[in-house]
C-alpha cells in the first residue's frame, strides 16, 4: 500500500491505525456509560479529559520534551486549540447519542462521517493535508466503505 506523497504504509502503521479505530470503539463507549453512572451527559467527559492531560504531559515528559518544549504551547494559533473543542463535542456527543441511537449506528454514521470528511479534505489539502484529488474510483471506493459499514452493523 502506498501512502500520500510517496510515503510508504507500513504493516505497523496500518497495525496502529486499526488499533486506534479499536481504542475509539471502546473509548467512546464507556465515556457514554459514564454519563449514564454520573446522571449527565455534560460532566462524563470531565474526568477523563484531567485524566488524558496529565497522561499527556507524562507521555511527553517521558518521551524528552522538556520544560521549553511545553512553553511553545503558548505560541499555537487559537484555530488549532480549537481541536480542544471539537475532542470535548465529539466526547459529549457520544455520551449524548449512543444511548439514543445504539453503538452500530453511531459508529457507522462516525466512520461515514471521517470518509466524507476525508475526502473534502484530501480535495482541498484542507489542514495541510496532501492534496489527492477526488476521483471515480474514490467516489466508488467511499460509497463501497459507507454501504460495507452499514452491511456490517445492520445485517
Amino acid at each position: 500500500m502506498r501512502a500520500a506523497k510517496g510515503q510508504t504504509m507500513t504493516f505497523l502503521s496500518i497495525c496502529l491505525a486499526l488499533l486506534t479505530g479499536a481504542l475509539i470503539s471502546v473509548y467512546l463507549p464507556m465515556i457514554s456509560q459514564s454519563a449514564k453512572l454520573l446522571n449527565s451527559v455534560w460532566l462524563a467527559n470531565v474526568p477523563f479529559f484531567g485524566i488524558a492531560f496529565v497522561a499527556s504531559v507524562f507521555i511527553a515528559v517521558l518521551s524528552g520534551s522538556k520544560t521549553a518544549d511545553f512553553a511553545k504551547i503558548s505560541t499555537l494559533p487559537l484555530w488549532l486549540l480549537s481541536a480542544g473543542i471539537m475532542s470535548a463535542a465529539m466526547v459529549l456527543g457520544s455520551s449524548y447519542l449512543v444511548p439514543r441511537i445504539g453503538i452500530s449506528a453511531f459508529f457507522v454514521l462516525v466512520v461515514s462521517g471521517q470518509i466524507l470528511a476525508g475526502i473534502v479534505f484530501s480535495q482541498f489539502g484542507l489542514f495541510n493535508a496532501p492534496v489527492s484529488h477526488l476521483s471515480l474510483s474514490k467516489i466508488a471506493g467511499s460509497i463501497l466503505a459507507i454501504l460495507g459499514a452499514y452491511l456490517v452493523t445492520y445485517k
